[in-house]
């Protein structure tokens, strides 16, 4: 299920959200699993959605570590709390 339907009805491709998106629609589609109120046929779709998503997040996530570690040559940079 990598494609869903936005606001316009029109079909959109999940690997083109942005990691803010994938992971308000993450959100959206954990709060209308809990509510426990839509049909199984589509809490098992709600679930393959989810999963989409969350593989779409941490690739991401790992992306933009990985573009982290390039810019730093590899060191990691630790950030200390001003006081």
């Amino acid at each position: 299920m990598a494609e869903d339907e936005n606001e316009g009805g029109e079909v959109e491709d999940e690997a083109d959200l942005t990691f803010e998106d994938a992971l308000s629609r993450l959100e959206e589609v954990v709060h209308r699993m809990e509510a426990g109120d839509i049909p199984l046929e589509s809490l098992v779709e709600n679930y393959q959605s989810g999963v989409s998503l969350l593989k779409l997040c941490r690739a991401k996530i790992e992306a933009a570590e990985m573009k982290v570690k390039e810019v730093s040559g590899g060191d990691a940079v630790e950030l200390q709390p001003e006081d």
